[in-house]
This record gives structure tokens, sequence and C-alpha cells, in this order.
């Protein structure tokens, strides 16, 4: 979540795109789509060019070049307030992502249920 006067829904776009290309270490593309969100409003779906690929099409995206990867929007005015935030004066947005997700993309895991399997083959695989 970021807040702060005259925060705007390009600021969320350029800090998710950097994070993301961060995160793949890659240039990486995003377009929000709208979607619904409680607690935010405008919001967005966040689809990420695809890592793997780089929009060639593959499993992964579902030869779409595109990944869903996060939730996102402005926070709604009503939510800064409850919070004892001026929304008069500041703005903000949030976003999540499943952290699962994330890494099962950046090191090609083709299954995210081993996360909660319980096996700890798939853990001690991490290990040096």
């Amino acid at each position: 979540m970021v807040i702060d006067k005259n925060i705007s829904i390009g600021h969320c776009k350029e800090m998710l795109t950097s994070l993301l290309s961060a995160i793949f270490g890659k240039s990486i593309t995003i377009r929000m789509r709208p979607a619904y969100f409680p607690f935010v409003e405008p919001g967005f779906e966040i689809d990420a060019s695809c890592p793997i690929c780089e929009q060639k099409g593959c499993s992964l995206c579902k030869q779409t070049g595109w990944i869903e990867i996060i939730g996102a929007g402005m926070i709604h005015p009503r939510v800064l307030e409850e919070g004892g935030v001026d929304s008069k004066v500041y703005t903000g947005f949030a976003f999540g992502m499943g952290v699962n997700r994330v890494v099962s993309i950046k090191y090609g895991i083709k299954d995210i249920r081993y996360f909660t399997n319980g096996d700890l083959r798939f853990l001690r695989s991490f290990s040096a």
C-alpha cells in the first residue's frame, strides 16, 4: 500500500512494472484491466508480459503472452477516512499478489500445490 499526496494510477502502474521487472530480472510490461476488489475504486487485474516466453506464447500464459498476476486499485476514500487519513489531501493505491505464484513462475515450478502438500523433498530441493 502506498499513501501520500497526489498519488495516481500512473504511480501504481510504474511501481508494479518496476517491481515485476526486478523480481523476474528482465523488462516486464503490464496491462491493467478493470476489476472489482473490496476497498479500492477503481480496481484492476494486473497482467504481466510472460517472463518465460516473452509474449511469444507458451503453456504458462496459455499462448496469450500475458499472465494474470496482481490485484490492485486506488484506495477508496472511505477506507482512508476510516484509517484516520484525510482523503481530501491524501490518495493511495494497494496491491496484492500470491507469493507462491510468483515463485512458481520465477523458478519454473510446474505445480503450485507443491508448496502445501507437506512433501519435504520439495523443500529440500532448494537447499544448498
